[in-house]
């Protein structure tokens, strides 16, 4: 079945009608074969308002008792409304043939047939008004009462001639009323009261047409329905594709969490370990009665370097939790980035020393600036604690300078380097330069340092280094 041009999608009961031999025509319609009138009916959409061009009175049974039995399968309310040739007696003798507990279910309300004078015509003048409001009020209601929604089906034999204009406006409007809500709606039409003219201002007014000539069924579609198809195709494709999209997205966050679960267990299992054992050493000699004075300052100096390690690693996952909440605060101020750079040097000298790394500093004058202090000696013990670790042996080259209205900060070393293959990831979290390397660390350190880097509206890249190594180089806005 074409799909419905408007409306909620209704649950599908089975296959659609794609049909490739459809005939299109100058008037925007296109008529495609249907296999069946079953298979038609099964993929209704809510809000469909679609026609029947009936020709007899078998035409009207072969289509609306398989209509209405599959609205009953699918827990819908239903509502009959007949005309001659086929009057509310023989419509419901019809479908309880197809549907053997008609008369249960009409006890309990899902089934309603009425004759076209209960309904369009009460008061004796067409009440097309009266209609369309109770159409309404019949959806509303089947909703209340738990229904999915509402089925139904009009026959127009009874309308005169002088009737016709003011009924078709009525029939644009039912489409305009049934589009956003829960009714799928079928009025039939006697062929033989139809000429070429007639039959097309019905079919311009739904969204399809149902006929059958000479035993085979046909569909008609409208232009207006096709082009509101071709935009739910449109839709439902970018759809899938924002599914997709964030699917694999909160896939990649929760491989993202399992990693850093895991890394960051470990790495805090190394020191509480080491604590605890130097704890417990100092526990036992205390008991045993055999503690020295240096020995015991020994013991307390390594716990407190393990304390100093979680207080490291706790401050690290902090970063990690804000960068990722969206809550990295800068607290600017007037920072002289030479300045900054020969402190956290000297902090870092013994580190360095120890690692055989000679540490030079380049900043022939001041670099001026309003950034976060404490952020940027993130950034730059980071990058030094690489050097150390990955680079020892050679030395390590911070530079700082004023360079077209930006601050630029190189950290160069001379080790052995890294492989393209590494750089494309190297600022991810949980990425490591050696990822062999068992000496530790949480692969968190770039990651942050490009992230507060990024805060401040500056960058940080790779370059490589001249005579080898590598060098990092952040650049930071408004240096003054």
């Amino acid at each position: 079945m074409l799909p419905a041009a408007q409306g909620t999608p209704h649950p599908p009961h089975g296959a659609g009608l794609r049909r490739p031999a459809a005939r299109r025509y100058a008037t925007g319609l296109v008529v495609e074969p249907a296999r069946t009138v079953d298979a038609f009916v099964q993929d209704l959409r809510w809000g469909t308002h679609l026609c029947h061009f009936y020709g007899s009175r078998d035409d009207l049974v072969d289509t609306l008792v398989p209509y209405f039995a599959q609205g009953l399968r699918a827990n819908e309310k239903c509502l009959w409304v007949t005309a001659e040739p086929l009057r509310a007696a023989d419509a419901a003798t019809a479908l309880s043939a197809a549907v053997p507990d008609l008369a249960a279910r009409r006890a309990r309300g899902q089934v309603e047939i009425l004759d076209h004078s209960e309904w369009y015509q009460r008061g004796g003048a067409t009440n097309t008004a009266g209609a369309l409001s109770g159409w309404v009020e019949r959806e509303e209601r089947a909703l209340a009462e738990g229904w999915a929604g509402l089925r139904l089906t009009g026959n127009t034999a009874f309308l005169q001639r002088h009737e016709w204009s003011g009924f078709l406006d009525y029939e644009a409007q039912v489409s305009g009323t049934f589009a956003p809500r829960r009714i799928v709606g079928l009025c039939s039409y006697p062929l033989h009261r139809c000429g070429a003219a007639e039959v097309l201002d019905v079919v311009r007014t739904h969204d399809y047409a149902l006929s059958r000539r000479e035993g085979a069924w046909e569909v008609v579609e409208s232009a207006s329905a096709r082009v509101a198809r071709s935009e739910l195709a449109r839709v439902n494709t970018q759809l899938e594709a924002r599914v997709a999209e964030r699917t694999a997205a909160l896939e990649a966050a929760l491989r993202a969490r399992d990693d850093f679960l895991a890394v960051a267990s470990h790495e805090l299992r190394t020191p509480l370990s080491a604590l605890r054992l130097s704890v417990a050493a100092l526990v036992r000699a205390a008991d045993q009665g055999v503690s020295s004075d240096d020995d015991a300052r020994r013991r307390l100096a390594r716990a407190e370097a393990q304390c100093h390690r979680l207080v490291r690693l706790v401050e690290t996952l902090l970063d990690v939790t804000r960068v990722r909440s969206g809550q990295l605060a800068l607290a600017l101020d007037d920072v002289d980035l030479a300045a900054l750079a020969g402190d956290v040097l000297d902090r870092m000298g013994d580190t360095l020393v120890a690692a055989g790394c000679c540490p030079l500093l380049r900043a022939d004058a001041p670099v001026r600036g309003r950034w976060d202090r404490v952020r940027l000696e993130q950034v730059l013990t980071n990058l030094l604690q690489n050097a150390a670790r990955y680079a020892g042996g050679g030395p390590v080259e911070v530079e700082v300078r004023a360079l077209h209205g930006a601050a630029v900060v190189t950290v160069r070393d001379h080790g052995p380097g890294i492989s393209p293959a590494r750089r494309a990831r190297l600022f991810e979290a949980f990425e490591r330069i050696d990822r062999d390397d068992r000496r530790g660390g949480l692969g968190l350190g770039l990651w942050i340092a490009k992230r507060v880097v990024e805060a401040h509206g500056g960058r940080i890249e790779l370059r490589d280094a001249p005579g080898g190594g590598c060098a990092f180089v952040v650049t930071l806005p408004a240096a003054v």
